[in-house]
């Protein structure tokens, strides 16, 4: 039989009905004579009725040659411009194009992602969850209908959003190719445009690999489901908003994280070339003590034309076993001018204004050791735009071993804090705690709060009502650390919900007008003692403390646990604001019934001290000073002449010191 003449006679594409492809009596006995070696260079879609010419309708083809394919034969696909209106769900062992499209002059396949469906938020061109075990995907072009860019970024998220580093910051759009389930696929010379995201990752299993491909679109890879183990090799990552995109969502007990091994591959062309956001929810995050940030390997990956960073990640994050052997980094320019002769990748002003761009080329939450940024491919530089600090920004470094650091520039590089091994000694650690005890701390540090002990500072939010109460009220007795912490009296807070709902309170920092000025970068610290009297969730108690600060930055923002009823001493340790600017201390999960008692509110700079309800130094007992010529010194602040007051026969002496 000369299969080249009958193609078209023995394979004839029955009416399709309502998504579902139906081979036909004809068209399934004669498929079964076509020479096996000619169907396992891979199944033909024009055999099926496939067009190519970008205008006709190809979907129902694809589904046809998919199900030919029945996870035994690759799928093969002819140069041309291939429209496609509804996902391709893979049931091949793979799919191959001529090449992928270029230009005008380089022609090559190409599927043109036009989906019915414009509403759903990442539905996919092809899904390869089935048969997708080192199946391999190469030689084509998924290009998608929007023109993304940087310039009108604006149109596509939200800066509110942004602010809030939330996923849904950005509107829905469509995805080139999606792993999902088990599969285990290999990309090789793959190039996606136009799309949202050009590949995401939403499978369970990892161990997921691309050779010389361009992932590109808004964005151009999203590990949404971090199942691990990526491996990436030459071609390129960027997109109009980020390159590769992380997020928070929880799989195998951890959230997010990026575990990848990138050889050669151009990051960058992009505002960010790796950013994370909450995509998991953001009271999933609150609660969450630690996100997944970066590890693996990356050898000769460049991070070309920065828009706004290399690297951002979210202050949760815990970046450790990281090795990058330099950064071959260079800044896009700060604004967009308009210069067609010249690349422009920074934010649009509508999302940063220039004030606040190209701050740090990098920012990790927590750096733990061991982690390498050798300087083999350049150091990170520090950008020439008026809101320039820095090359980099860590939240924390902390662990056993020493951390390479050299490709971020360490002269330039901002730690806010540095926890080394010696401050998790025990010994350490009680000697903290000694701090908060009034017995050897007899002057408490000033509260930075308003009075927590006038019931018209706190505000009540989502229901409930608050009043004070003494401690011969409360239902279980205050403990023998309180008595030291805050006193045998101490003015505690009832809060009484409405029983439908978990109410919130708040108080502000003590200052006429918000926000409270502080030093940026200082630490702070807080605590505070509750009981509640109900569980809010299952068998546990829970609490989280946190201060509000410019830019909706929050600070001791976990969440703690416990099962044990009666009293609980919250305290939270060195963290900083950035700004210094502060608003307000709240604290939530408050359970929806039962009464919630809360006593000893306080936040500081620096350390905890002892107890004290006032915005200035505060002893709880009467103070003496003894001894021939002995008094209190002041100084007058107009003249700046220290006087010294004492007691002589009885009488008041104010004697001006030289």
């Amino acid at each position: 039989m000369n299969m080249a003449n009958h193609q078209t006679n023995y394979l004839k594409l029955n009416t399709w009905s309502s998504g579902d492809i139906v081979l036909p009596e004809e068209l399934g006995s004669n498929f079964d004579k076509l020479d096996e070696e000619m169907k396992s260079r891979g199944i033909n879609v024009k055999w099926f009725g496939a067009v190519g010419d970008g205008k006709t309708d190809d979907t129902a083809a694809f589904h046809a040659a998919m199900i030919a394919c029945d996870k035994k034969y690759k799928m093969y696909i002819p140069a041309g411009d291939y429209r496609i209106r509804q996902t391709i769900e893979n049931n091949s062992r793979g799919i191959t194009g001529a090449a992928p499209y270029v230009d005008g002059g380089q022609m090559g396949t190409r599927l043109i992602w036009d989906p019915l469906d414009k509403e759903r938020d990442l539905l996919p061109c092809i899904r390869i969850q089935n048969a997708g075990v080192k199946a391999v995907f190469e030689d084509f072009t998924i290009s998608g209908t929007v023109g993304y860019n940087s310039k009108d970024l604006a149109s596509w998220v939200d800066k509110s959003l942004l602010d809030q580093s939330l996923y849904e910051m950005f509107v829905p759009g469509t995805a080139a190719i999606e792993v999902a389930g088990s599969a285990k696929p290999v990309f090789r010379n793959i190039q996606t445009s136009r799309v949202k995201v050009g590949q995401l990752l939403n499978s369970t299993k990892g161990h997921i690999s691309s050779y010389d491909c361009t992932w590109s679109g808004m964005i151009g890879v999203y590990c949404r489901i971090n199942s691990g183990d990526y491996l990436y090799q030459g071609g390129g990552i960027s997109g109009a908003f980020c390159g590769i995109l992380l997020g928070t969502i929880l799989h195998a007990g951890h959230r997010g994280g990026f575990p990848a091994h990138l050889n050669r591959v151009h990051l960058g062309f992009s505002p960010y070339a790796i950013y994370q956001c909450i995509d998991g929810g953001l009271e999933d995050y609150n609660q969450a003590a630690v996100v997944g940030g970066l590890s693996g390997i990356y050898i000769t990956t460049q991070f070309e034309q920065c828009g706004e960073a290399a690297i951002k990640l979210l202050n949760k994050s815990v970046s450790t076993e990281l090795k990058l052997f330099g950064f071959g980094f260079s800044w896009s320019v700060a604004e967009h001018i308009g210069n067609a002769s010249s690349w422009e990748y920074p934010l649009p002003t509508a999302l940063k204004p220039l004030v606040e761009k190209q701050k740090f080329a990098a920012w990790f939450g927590t750096i733990r050791s061991p982690v390498t940024f050798h300087d083999d491919l350049g150091m990170l530089r520090k950008s020439t735009a008026p809101g320039s600090v820095g090359t980099a920004y860590i939240d924390t470094l902390t662990g056993e071993k020493e951390s390479d650091l050299t490709g971020l520039n360490v002269a330039d590089t901002v730690i806010r804090r540095k926890v080394t091994p010696l401050y998790k000694t025990a010994d350490l650690q009680t000697r903290m705690q000694e701090r908060e005890h009034r017995t050897l701390m007899p002057v408490s540090a000033p509260n930075l709060l308003r009075n927590p002990e006038i019931l018209t500072n706190w505000i009540v939010s989502n229901g409930g009502m608050v009043s004070l109460v003494t401690a011969e009220q409360v239902p279980v007795p205050i403990t023998n650390e309180m008595k030291q912490v805050i006193g045998p009296s101490p003015v505690i807070l009832k809060v009484t919900p409405d029983g439908v709902r978990s109410p919130s309170i708040r108080i502000p920092f003590h200052t006429p007008v918000l926000p409270y000025r502080g030093d940026a970068g200082r630490n702070l610290a807080m605590q505070y003692f509750i009981l509640e009297t109900e569980f809010e969730s299952g068998s546990l108690y829970k609490s989280i403390g946190r201060v509000t600060a410019q830019d909706a930055e929050y600070i001791f923002n976990d969440a703690a646990s416990w099962k044990t009823f009666g009293w609980k001493h919250m305290r939270g340790r060195e963290l900083a604001s950035q700004s210094g600017l502060l608003y307000e201390f709240s604290i939530g999960f408050i359970p929806k019934s039962g009464e919630t008692y809360i006593a000893g509110v306080m936040v500081t700079w620096d350390h905890i001290g002892s107890y004290s309800p006032y915005p200035h130094s505060y002893m709880t007992d009467s103070l003496e000073i003894g001894g021939l010529g002995t008094g209190l010194i002041l100084t007058d602040p107009v003249s700046n002449i220290r006087y010294q007051l004492s007691i002589r026969d009885g009488n008041l002496q104010i004697t001006p010191l030289p």
